[in-house]
């Protein structure tokens, strides 16, 4: 067995090499981008995308009404934003969407109440009031493949996903539009905290039929409270 303190260290050189931000200018090869921001929740993706890609060409969509508003006011001076009250999934219409009071776990499902989730766990603590999770409100909703051809999209070079456990309906929404994708952002769960949540095998049910592989793992969170991997973001590039 190789010496641990040798693969720390090249480890960490190589965390500098290829950091998030690199690895995603690298995969991305256009300095224009189009971008869809599937999740967009108060532009905090939008803002860091711009950064690395100045003169790119956003499509952010986010459901939730309160949350669209914070972002249509954070992205109004940017002409090349456009973004759409709209949940991307694998049907058009409407739908039921979840609200909980840490915005940010808004959803198409439902917190798991009976979760081991640490964050569940401290909210039950906190608070007995009925609407702090799962207030269940109306969207509107469409696929991928519907917006795509109703805005005469030709390609996407940079997909992000992040949708609180409802990954795979956007993927099952979008069989069309992957075709003409070149690389897939997308967060991987691997605990309870919805009724439902993406898995890889989801994940790759979708886009490895569909000409992907899995390039890196962007990033990954872990428990406060064990130190268990409780989600992982995962980008996946064509097979070239």
């Amino acid at each position: 067995m190789k010496n641990v303190g040798e693969f720390d260290k090249r480890n960490a050189e190589y965390d500098l090499k290829f950091n998030r931000d690199e690895i995603i200018k690298k995969i991305v090869s256009s300095s224009s981008p189009v971008i869809f921001d599937v999740g967009a929740h108060h532009g905090q993706s939008v803002t860091y995308l711009k950064g690395l890609f100045p003169q790119s060409k956003i499509f952010s969509f986010e459901p939730d009404p309160e949350s669209f508003n914070i972002l249509s006011e954070n992205t109004t001076n940017d002409i090349n934003t456009k973004v759409f009250n709209l949940a991307i999934s694998d049907t058009v219409g409407k739908a039921k969407f979840y609200k909980n009071e840490i915005s940010h776990t808004n959803s198409l499902y439902k917190v798991n109440l009976e979760s081991n989730d640490s964050i569940s766990i401290s909210k039950k603590r906190e608070s007995d009031t009925p609407c702090s999770y799962n207030f269940e409100v109306e969207v509107e909703m469409t696929t991928l493949d519907r917006f795509v051809h109703d805005n005469s999209i030709d390609n996407i070079d940079l997909l992000k996903i992040d949708v609180q456990g409802a990954e795979e309906k956007v993927l099952s929404g979008g069989g069309g539009a992957l075709q003409n994708t070149s690389n897939v952002i997308v967060e991987v769960s691997f605990y309870d905290y919805y009724e439902k949540n993406t898995s890889f095998m989801d994940v790759e049910k979708y886009l490895i039929p569909a000409g992907f592989k899995l390039f890196s793992i962007l990033d990954i969170s872990r428990n406060p409270m064990n130190g268990r991997t409780d989600w992982a973001e995962v980008l996946y590039t064509r097979v070239k």
